[in-house]
Parts: C-alpha cells; sequence; structure tokens
C-alpha cells in the first residue's frame, strides 16, 4: 500500500455518529459570512412564526429567538449579538400579539425585559463562553485543514515551483530551488505557510517530502536530458526537507529510489535542511546515511539559528545558504556586512559553497559580489517558475546581472 493510500480515513471503523459530528464541527469553523447570516436571518423569521402560527405569545413563549442570538455570538461576537438580540426584541415584542386573533399587544414592560434577557444572554455567551472555546475551534480549523491536505494529495492538487540560481562566478544560472505549492480549488495557488505547518503535525509531512523528492528528481532528469543535447553541463536541484523527515528512517532510502528510478547523478540533488536540525540527536546518521548516497547537503536560513559551529566541521555539509534577513540589510546596516563577510570566510576555510539567498535589488548582488558569495538567488532574478520556464533561463551562456533576463523574454 502506498503512503497516499495509508493515510485516508478508515471509514468501515468510524462510527456514523463521530463522522457526523466531526463533519458538523469542520462546517462550523469553515462556514462563510453569508451563510452564517442566513442562518440568522432564517433562525429569526422562523422564531417570529412559531408563535404567530401557534395564535399568540400567551400560546408560546417566543424563546426560540435564543438560537439565533447564541449563534451570532458565537460566530460573529458580542456586536452581531447585540444587533441580533435587540432586531430579536422587536419582533418578539411589538411584532408578536399576545393574542392573534384578538390583535392584543404585548404590555412594554413585558417585551422591554425579554429583550433585556436576549442582550444579557447573548453578550454573556459572547464575552465568556466563546473566548474559553477558541483553542477548540482552532483545533476543529487545523482538522479540517488536515483533512483537506489529504483530499489535495489525493487529487494531486501539490506541485512545484522552481527558483533559479545565479552564479556569480560563471555569469549564468547553474540550478533551481524546488518550492512546493497548493493549487486549492477555492483558494487558489497556496504558499508553504499555509498548509505546512499543520503538515508538520501530523504524518502528511513524509507524503509532501515524497512528493517532492519524486518529482524533484524527475524533474531534474528531464532538465539534465535537455542539457545533454544541448551540450550543455546538468543543473541542479535543491529541494527543502523538514526536521520531522529528516528523522524518519526510510528517508535515505525513499532518496535513493527516487534517483534510481529516474536515473539521475546524486550530484543534480542538493537537500536543503534548517540550521536546528543540527542539534537533533539522530541528525549524524541521517545525514551520513544521505551523504553516503551521493547527494548534496545544505544549511538554509544560516545565521539565525543557534547550533553550534562545531557542527560545521562534524556533519557532512556541503553549502551554506545565508538568511534572508541577513541578506535584506546588506547595504545599510555594517554589522549585517560584518557577520555576512564572516560566514563567506567560514564556508571558505571550510570547503563550503556560498548561497545566498532573498536578493532583491542590484545594489544586493553588488554587494553580493564584493563578499566573495558564491550563488544568490531571489525575486531580483525571477520569482519561483513553473517548470517549462524554467529552460529558457538555464540555456542562456552569459547572464547580464545588471540587466537580468526574464523567461517571457527569453523566449521571444
Amino acid at each position: 500500500m502506498s503512503r497516499f493510500e495509508s493515510v485516508q480515513p478508515l471509514a468501515a471503523n468510524i462510527r456514523y455518529s463521530d463522522y457526523l459530528a466531526r463533519t458538523t464541527l469542520r462546517a462550523w469553523v469553515g462556514m462563510s459570512f453569508l451563510s452564517a447570516t442566513l442562518i440568522i436571518v432564517a433562525g429569526l423569521l422562523i422564531s417570529w412564526l412559531m408563535p404567530y402560527l401557534a395564535g399568540g405569545a400567551d400560546s408560546i413563549v417566543p424563546h426560540f429567538y435564543y438560537v439565533p442570538i447564541l449563534f451570532a455570538a458565537a460566530r460573529f461576537g458580542p456586536g452581531a449579538a447585540l444587533i441580533v438580540a435587540l432586531v430579536a426584541g422587536v419582533l418578539a415584542g411589538p411584532l408578536t400579539y399576545v393574542d392573534v386573533a384578538a390583535a392584543t399587544a404585548q404590555e412594554t414592560e413585558r417585551w422591554l425585559t425579554r429583550t433585556a434577557f436576549f442582550v444579557g444572554i447573548g453578550q454573556l455567551m459572547a464575552w465568556l463562553v466563546i473566548p474559553a472555546l477558541h483553542p477548540v475551534t482552532e483545533e476543529l480549523r487545523r482538522m479540517r485543514q488536515e483533512f483537506d491536505i489529504r483530499r489535495g494529495l489525493k487529487h494531486n492538487e501539490f506541485f512545484l515551483r522552481y527558483q533559479p540560481i545565479y552564479s556569480l562566478r560563471q555569469r549564468r544560472f547553474v540550478g533551481v530551488e524546488a518550492l512546493i505549492r497548493w493549487q486549492h480549488p477555492a483558494h487558489g495557488e497556496l504558499a508553504p505557510a499555509d498548509f505546512l505547518d499543520v503538515a508538520e503535525d501530523s504524518s502528511l509531512i513524509h507524503d509532501i517530502g515524497e512528493l517532492v523528492i519524486a518529482e524533484g528528481c524527475r524533474q531534474t532528469e528531464e532538465w539534465a536530458t535537455l542539457a545533454r543535447e544541448q551540450g550543455r553541463g546538468p543543473w541542479y536541484t535543491a529541494i527543502n526537507l523538514s526536521a520531522r523527515d529528516l528523522v524518519r528512517p526510510e528517508l535515505a532510502y525513499d532518496v535513493a529510489s527516487a534517483l534510481n528510478r529516474h536515473h539521475l547523478p546524486p550530484e543534480l540533488l542538493t537537500i536543503e535542511l534548517t540550521e536546528s536540525v543540527l542539534a537533533l540527536e539522530d541528525a549524524e546518521p541521517a545525514l551520513e546515511a544521505l551523504k553516503h548516497l551521493g547527494v548534496h547537503l545544505a544549511i538554509d536560513d544560516f545565521g539565525t539559528g543557534y547550533s553550534s559551529l562545531a557542527y560545521l566541521n562534524r556533519f557532512p555539509i556541503d553549502t551554506l545558504k545565508l538568511d534572508r534577513q541577513l541578506v535584506s540589510r546588506l547595504g545599510h546596516d555594517p554589522s549585517a556586512e560584518d557577520l555576512a563577510r564572516g560566514i563567506v570566510l567560514l564556508a571558505s576555510s571550510l570547503g563550503l559553497k556560498m548561497v545566498a539567498e532573498g536578493i532583491e535589488t542590484l545594489e544586493q548582488v553588488e554587494r553580493g559580489q564584493e563578499l566573495g558569495f558564491d550563488l544568490i538567488q531571489g525575486f531580483y532574478f525571477a520569482r519561483p517558475l513553473t517548470a517549462d520556464q524554467i529552460p529558457s533561463l538555464l540555456m542562456i551562456d552569459n547572464v547580464d546581472p545588471d540587466h537580468p533576463p526574464t523567461p517571457e523574454a527569453t523566449r521571444a
């Protein structure tokens, strides 16, 4: 059984009552503004019609108004609860006869007292009860998104975009970084920040990691074939894996299987890991297993973590990627430049490549040249692109950093 199949809920083992409860709660959390408003309006109308059809307020006490009031408090907060309570007070008071047949109006004191109760209960619900339910609501939201991610994996809604990596020495693009995206049917294209936190709290991060490894290897081999046909050297691809992926025992096997399946030379694959990974207890054997395959290893967001610098000499790292926050301060923050210069010297002394990400201006490119960065990437050259846009950039022999090309221009 594949991993994608294994994460599907075993419907046969779930009681219908549990399924109904979960479905109802997920619907509550994800309900749109319009749907919730229509429910409140319908609740008010039904609450008004019931005493009217029963013959008047003496025949049936109009307590059903509490349902839309409490719903408004739970869904929209105290402001909406107040408005709905006041509307309910008018509907249950001046607009509801004591005796419909005799058209007898209610006493003012009677319906004002009822309105006060409507307002008080609604505010109590909004200010005291609902805040206490916020953690539950957040958990339900995450549960809903987890099921949504499973559905997206099953329907192949996840895909990769690629950001070109530029060599300052060779003056051309030499590789790409693969970045996961989610083409959500309702919300459009989603970035990792919109779903990875939920995925990392479950086994879904492993499924996403497998997808990135497999698709990254497949696409890199396709580009390698294109490069051979054009008489050019191949381009490498860097993929990102989480700390939870690193401690997965079968990670090295999955990477080896993907390399073999797509006949990809391992040196064309770089696996990027966050700096905090170095502090994990199982980091060393996992990294050694990956390095044994021949793939390159990079530490992402270097310069902001807390790991000991001694780990760089201990682990089989090939590349350091300078954190984008540090890069953004180059040119106007002397301390940032001093730190970047120190990291470049450190990388050089250890025989590591130096990559700066988050390059957005020509000034940062020039500062990178002065500081001795090997490779740079960022929006200055290109935003993350689709796979079919990449070859036109990688085929250019000499890229002027003062006038970076665009995929559209190279195809023209």
